[in-house]
C-alpha cells in the first residue's frame, strides 16, 4: 500500500520565537513498488517528509498513513512503523554507534526481537548486498572509510527488511564510481524485493537514472509529481526554484539547436550514447 499524507503541516519550534512552518497542508502519495525521487531547494521540506514517514516527527496537523494505518494513532503503531519504514540519514556517522560494524547492522533486527540465527542471516545478507566484507564487519564503524560508513548505515536499515526505504542523499560525498555503485545496488534491491524506495537528492543525474517517479517540492508546497519526462520538460520552471535538469539534457538541448534531432527526450548519458550510435549507424553526422 502507498504512503499517504493527508493535509499535513509541520511546524518547527511551535509556540516559540523560532517557529517555522516547514510543510503547509500538503497532500502526497508515495506509490508502491517503485523508486520515487524527492527533490527541492534547501528548506523545502524534503527531510521533514522523510522523518514524518518514519514517525520520528508527528504532524502539527493532518495524518500520515503508512500501509493503511495512521502511524500516529497510538504508540504501538508508531513503534511498529520504525521497523516498517527504514530511514537512512544524510550523515551516516550519526547513525552508527556500536563497537563493530557487524553489531551496528544487527542492532535493528535485535530490537525487533528476532532469534539469533535470523539476525545472523540478515546481517550477512545485508552486508553482502552493500559490499562489506568480513574484515570490515569486525572493525569499529569509526575505523572505516566514509564510503564504507554509508554502506554500513544502509545495511543496518536493510537488515530490518523494511517495506518502505527512505534515503536522504545516500550517495553524497562519494566519488562517481562509489556513487553509481551504491545507487545501482539500491535499484537492484528495490526490483528484487518489490518495496517502495524514496531517494532524496540534489543530483538531477541520479533522479533521471534511478527513479521511476519524481516529486518536486517548492517553498510553497508540492510543485509537481510525475515521470522524468513530465518533470524535466520545463527546465525554466525548475531553474526558478533553484533546481535544474541533468547535464546531459542540457547538452542535448544545445545539440538540437545546432540541428541534431533526437527521437526522444534524453535524461541519461546511456540514452544519449545509444541514440548517437543509432544516428551514426544510420549514416547521419553529429
Amino acid at each position: 500500500m502507498p504512503v499517504i499524507f493527508e493535509n499535513v503541516s509541520y511546524v518547527y519550534g511551535e509556540n516559540t520565537p523560532f517557529e517555522h512552518k516547514a510543510l503547509d497542508k500538503i497532500d502526497l502519495t508515495i506509490n508502491d513498488n517503485e523508486i520515487t525521487g524527492l527533490i527541492g531547494q534547501t528548506g523545502s521540506g524534503k527531510s521533514t517528509i522523510a522523518q514524518l514517514c518514519n514517525g520520528l516527527y508527528k504532524p502539527s496537523e493532518g495524518r500520515v498513513i503508512v500501509d493503511g494505518v495512521d502511524i500516529n494513532a497510538d504508540k504501538k503503531k508508531k513503534r511498529d512503523n520504525f521497523f516498517k519504514v527504514g530511514l537512512v540519514f544524510q550523515y551516516p556517522e550519526y547513525q552508527l554507534f556500536e563497537d563493530t560494524v557487524e553489531h551496528d547492522i544487527a542492532y535493528g533486527p535485535k530490537n525487533m526481537g528476532l532469534p539469533e540465527d535470523e539476525i545472523a542471516r540478515r546481517v550477512k545478507e545485508a552486508a553482502g548486498f552493500v559490499g562489506l566484507d568480513e574484515e570490515a564487519l569486525k572493525k569499529s564503524p569509526f575505523d572505516i572509510s566514509g564510503g564504507q560508513r554509508r554502506r554500513a548505515a544502509i545495511a543496518g536499515i536493510i537488515a530490518m527488511e523494511p517495506k518502505y526505504l527512505i534515503l536522504d542523499e545516500p550517495a553524497a560525498g562519494l566519488d562517481p564510481m562509489g556513487r553509481d555503485d551504491i545507487l545501482k545496488k539500491l535499484k537492484k534491491y528495490q526490483r528484487e524485493k518489490g518495496i517502495s524506495v524514496v531517494i532524496i537528492s540534489h543530483s538531477m543525474e541520479d533522479m533521471a537514472k534511478f527513479c521511476d517517479r519524481i516529486i518536486v517540492l517548492s517553498r510553497d508546497g508540492i510543485y509537481k509529481c510525475g515521470t522524468k519526462a513530465e518533470i524535466f520538460e520545463d527546465p525554466k520552471a525548475l531553474r526558478e526554484m533553484g533546481l535544474s535538469v541533468p547535464q546531459i539534457t542540457k547538452v542535448v538541448y544545445c545539440a538540437e539547436r545546432l540541428g541534431v534531432k533526437f527521437d526522444r527526450p534524453i535524461y541519461t548519458v546511456d540514452a544519449a550514447f545509444e541514440d548517437v550510435m543509432k544516428m551514426l549507424d544510420g549514416g547521419e553526422t553529429v
